[in-house]
């Protein structure tokens, strides 16, 4: 049996590249599927070539023939197009893509789209329509995701699975974690793409919230005042940059930029917790990430958050309250947490589950 993914983009440091990337190699540890295909929209070939499985040609001991168009619609298009008429399985990852493999994809084949989440909340146009009634099952990364497809396209509901993303499975298989840094600053610590386009990430509520913490109602030691370091790159940089400039807070605010796989790592363990007041998340991979290496989140009462981000897992604050967000900074950075009991949070989200939940889902 061959299976086909469709990916916007493969080999980059976003939450949706990352579960792609853990999709391909569960489908190849699906024993039903002989050869694998790849085909990634955004990707140039040598970024491709970076992935050992694409230069090889194998994955999982399993032929896998995979493409990269670097932008170009038209290439794509004609790649997919290809690949998915000679499909038995195919998985789409991301609804952008779905209209190609609903309409070039034979009878017989299986269809799957991965519903993200805000991209699959809106009621879909037409096109859209008519390429989600193709799909024999949506593979939906949280309930909350699930509930916004199944209210908007309630004929859709008997075809709606419940996919978590998963861990990359080097973040459960470290030694436990150890509690933050005593002799630095305490530290919030925040990771995402900063681009004006996701501006639902919360980073401009964040440095407002940041702002508003009470040096001194958690440290002892004055000259430990708390320190908010952002770890990501984008075009709203400058912005966010002055942003801290006008708040008084510049010289306590880090914008460290995109960090190497090691290095984000060693920015885990030397925060004091993890921030991301999203109000658009479909599911929250990287609050995860941060449970994983032992640290507590913040967060709002938004989207598929609280899914995540419970009691045991950290702090929920209202949406757009910079005052609710900094009380519940303050009262994440005041509570004692076991780094051990915040990463077996996160052990459910293995990627042994993604293989048997989504080799299971297609029935």
């Amino acid at each position: 049996m061959n299976a086909v993914l469709l990916a916007p983009e493969f080999t980059g440091p976003g939450g949706v590249q990352r579960i792609l990337r853990l999709y391909l190699d569960a489908l190849a540890d699906d024993p039903t599927h002989g050869t694998l295909t790849l085909e990634t929209l955004n990707d140039s070939p040598a970024h491709l070539a970076s992935r050992p499985a694409a230069t090889a040609g194998m994955v999982k001991g399993k032929p896998l023939k995979a493409r990269a168009h670097a932008r170009s619609k038209t290439r794509f298009t004609r790649g997919a197009w290809s690949a998915c008429s000679r499909a038995d399985r195919i998985v789409c990852g991301h609804i952008g893509q779905l209209p190609i493999a609903a309409f070039a994809s034979r009878r017989a084949t299986r269809l799957a789209l991965v519903a993200h989440g805000i991209e699959v909340w809106q009621p879909a146009n037409l096109l859209r329509r008519l390429a989600l009634r193709r799909c024999d099952r949506i593979f939906c990364v949280s309930n909350y995701t699930r509930n916004r497809l199944a209210a908007n396209h309630p004929e859709l509901k008997t075809r709606l699975r419940i996919v978590p993303n998963a861990l990359d499975p080097a973040l459960l298989d470290r030694p436990k974690p150890s509690p933050p840094p005593l002799d630095h600053p305490p530290t919030v610590l925040c990771v995402g793409r900063l681009c004006a386009a996701d501006a639902y990430k919360g980073y401009d509520l964040l440095l407002r919230a940041f702002a508003l913490l009470p040096h001194a109602a958690f440290y002892h030691r004055p000259a430990l005042l708390p320190r908010l370091r952002f770890v990501g790159e984008g075009d709203d940089l400058a912005r966010l940059q002055q942003l801290a400039i006008n708040l008084h807070v510049a010289d306590r605010v880090e914008f460290s930029g995109r960090l190497s796989d090691p290095d984000l790592s060693r920015a885990f363990a030397d925060c004091t917790c993890f921030a991301l007041p999203s109000s658009g998340e479909g599911f929250g991979l990287v609050y995860l990430e941060a449970l994983a290496a032992g640290r507590p989140c913040v967060g709002v009462r938004a989207g598929a958050v609280p899914e995540l981000i419970t009691p045991a897992a950290g702090t929920l604050a209202a949406p757009d309250d910079p005052a609710a967000l900094a009380a519940a900074l303050t009262d994440c950075l005041i509570r004692c947490w076991d780094p051990g009991d915040l990463r077996k949070l996160a052990q459910p989200y293995s990627y042994d589950h993604l293989v048997t939940t989504l080799a299971t889902s297609w029935y």
